[in-house]
C-alpha cells in the first residue's frame, strides 16, 4: 500500500513539474539562440541592418517584431526598454506602441494561464525567492487592483517579474490583463518616441525625450521603492 502511495506521489510530482521544467529549458534555449542577435541590436550598424531586413519582410517583419516583444515578456531578465525603443525605431511611435501592447497582452495572458495552472513552483523557477518575498503583500485583497496598477504604471519596478508574480494574487483575470497591459502605456510611448527620433535623425528631440524620461524614471524609482516599502509594512 505504501509503495502504491509513493508511486502515486511520484507520478503527481512529475505531472506537475515536467511542464515547468520543459518551459524553463525552452526559455533557456531561446535565450541562448537569440542572445547574439539581441547584442547586435545594441549597435547602430546592427539596428540599420535589422531595420532593412524587417522592411523587406513586409507584414512578416511586423510579426517578427511582435515575436521579439513576446520573447522579452517571457524571458523576465531581458529589459523591456531596449525592445520598446527598437520597435519605435522600426515602426514609429504609434505602431511601435501598438506592437508592444499586442505583444504584452498576449504574453501576459499566456503567463497568467501558466501561473494559475502550475502555481508557486512555476513562479519560483522563473523569478526566484527574493522577488516573491518582496511582493508578498500582493496576497492582500485590500485595494489590490490599485496596487497592481501603480506597480505597472510607475517606472523602475521589475514589470516582467511582476507579470509572473501578480497572477498568484486573488485578482480578476480581465482586470489584471487590462491593468498589466495599459498601465505601461506612458513608459512605452516615451521609448517608442525616442526610437523613432533616432531613426529620423532628430537627435535634439531624442536627447530631450531621453532627459525627460531619465528624470521621470528616477522619480518613479524613488516613489516605487517607498510604495513597496509601505505595502510591505
Amino acid at each position: 500500500m505504501e509503495k502504491k502511495e509513493l508511486n502515486g506521489r511520484v507520478k503527481h510530482i512529475l505531472k506537475n513539474l515536467l511542464p515547468i521544467i520543459i518551459f524553463v529549458l525552452l526559455l533557456a534555449a531561446l535565450t541562448w539562440i537569440f542572445w547574439p542577435y539581441v547584442k547586435e541590436l545594441g549597435t547602430d550598424e546592427g539596428r540599420e541592418e535589422f531595420k532593412a531586413w524587417v522592411d523587406g519582410l513586409g507584414f512578416g517583419g511586423w510579426l517578427v517584431s511582435l515575436g521579439i516583444q513576446l520573447l522579452q515578456i517571457f524571458i523576465a531578465f531581458i529589459p523591456g526598454e531596449p525592445v520598446e525603443l527598437l520597435l519605435g525605431y522600426l515602426w514609429g511611435p504609434w505602431l511601435g506602441l501598438l506592437t508592444c501592447l499586442v505583444g504584452i497582452f498576449i504574453g501576459t495572458l499566456a503567463i497568467f494561464l501558466l501561473v494559475r495552472r502550475f502555481g508557486m513552483p512555476f513562479v519560483r523557477k522563473i523569478v526566484g525567492d527574493d522577488d516573491l518575498t518582496k511582493y508578498k503583500f500582493l496576497s492582500n485583497k485590500n485595494k489590490l487592483e490599485l496596487t497592481v496598477f501603480v506597480l505597472f504604471f510607475i517606472p523602475g519596478t521589475p514589470k516582467d517579474a511582476l507579470t509572473y508574480i501578480a497572477p498568484i494574487a486573488p485578482i480578476s483575470p480581465v482586470k489584471y490583463l487590462l491593468i498589466a497591459t495599459f498601465a505601461r502605456i506612458p513608459s512605452i510611448i516615451t521609448s517608442t518616441i525616442l526610437g523613432d527620433s533616432i531613426a529620423e535623425g532628430n537627435y535634439f528631440l531624442a536627447i530631450a525625450v531621453f532627459v525627460i524620461t531619465a528624470v521621470i524614471s528616477v522619480v518613479g524609482i524613488i516613489f516605487g521603492n517607498k510604495f513597496v516599502e509601505r505595502k510591505q509594512k
